[in-house]
């Protein structure tokens, strides 16, 4: 994959954990014997790039290697296989360069130092990324006016709400002006207001000031609203990678609902060449025809011409026309749950 058009490039990366289980300490060998060894498949040659002023979103499973794959990016776990760039520069080669250029929040860690306040965390973090003097004083005050913190810089990290924590997480991440910004999980137990907030930032970034964001997320909302596309990992495997529309267009059903003014004999419609099922239904507002097509383009829209035409040949007076269109879980949901995948 040409790390010319993407600021983040993974190839073919692979990467197995390997887990054993003990029984107690024999009191007379004083040996623990293996009881149980599983072998996890974290990563199986995964490709994928992420372009300047992406929101990339990486879905999928507990255990799917999502975080094992952020952290591969960042240095944090070095893969088995393959290999992982940042601006054109191996990670495993050059991972002390790429730490100034990668900001990363994981879910569950606790990146802020508690008994200090959001300056100070910005201070020390700061200086281990080598950002000092005016320049790591602007910054700080600039970033935490950015994310909306301005009112507790000097505040106590200890006696900052959640949503407020995970906010000056991402500041600490930004310290040092990263292109690249990884984040696991970021509004996993946020109100609402606070999850409003850090995804408006998030966009905010990579339109204003041009960053690539990887997000990785449970919330399937979160991921149709924010990422520009979407990578969908199932037991280590990339299943998926496309635009978030084109996926959503791939596994809606071709059914369109016309609602006329009354009820339309089904048979009429059924005939018509690229017609696979028809339905009709009677509502308070008038009738809804209900139609499901093929999949081919053109016969869809010589269909959906056709079915127009036939109702108003007929007399029909054509009040609406939706089509049915599948959400982002529902998608998930037939690439990594235990039914058929499409």
């Amino acid at each position: 994959m040409s790390s010319t058009t993407h600021v983040v490039s993974l190839s073919n990366i692979q990467k197995t954990f390997v887990t054993r289980h003990f029984f107690q300490l024999d009191e007379d060998t004083h040996k623990r014997q293996i009881y149980r060894k599983r072998v996890v498949n974290a990563a199986m040659n995964v490709s994928f790039g992420i372009r300047r002023g992406e929101i990339f979103g990486l879905l999928g499973p507990n255990g799917a290697g999502k975080t094992t794959t952020v952290k591969m990016i960042s240095g944090l776990v070095k893969p088995d296989g393959g290999v992982v760039e940042v601006e054109g520069m191996d990670v495993e080669r050059w991972r002390h360069r790429i730490l100034q250029r990668v900001g990363v929040v994981l879910e569950g860690t606790r990146t802020s130092i508690w008994p200090l306040t959001p300056l100070e965390n910005l201070a020390y973090y700061g200086n281990l990324k080598n950002v000092t003097g005016k320049r790591l004083f602007e910054r700080s005050h600039e970033l935490l006016d950015f994310i909306g913190l301005k009112d507790q810089k000097n505040v106590q990290v200890r006696y900052l709400s959640r949503g407020q924590k995970q906010k000056l997480a991402i500041c600490i991440a930004l310290i040092a002006d990263p292109q690249v910004l990884l984040l696991d999980e970021p509004t996993t137990g946020l109100d609402v207001q606070s999850s409003r907030s850090i995804k408006d930032k998030i966009i905010q970034m990579t339109r204003e000031q041009g960053k690539s964001v990887l997000v990785t997320t449970h919330d399937m909302h979160v991921a149709q609203e924010l990422c520009d596309r979407v990578g969908i990992i199932n037991h280590g495997e990339l299943v998926a990678c496309k635009t978030t529309e084109e996926l959503l267009t791939l596994f809606s059903d071709q059914q369109f609902e016309f609602r006329v003014d009354r009820e339309p004999a089904a048979g009429r419609f059924q005939e018509i060449r690229g017609v696979r099922e028809v339905s009709t239904t009677l509502s308070a507002d008038g009738a809804v025809l209900t139609v499901r097509l093929v999949r081919e383009p053109d016969k869809r829209s010589a269909a959906l011409y056709e079915i127009v035409s036939t109702l108003h040949g007929d007399g029909y007076r054509l009040l609406g026309v939706n089509q049915h269109q599948e959400s982002l879980e529902s998608v998930f949901l037939q690439l990594t749950g235990p039914g058929p995948k499409r």
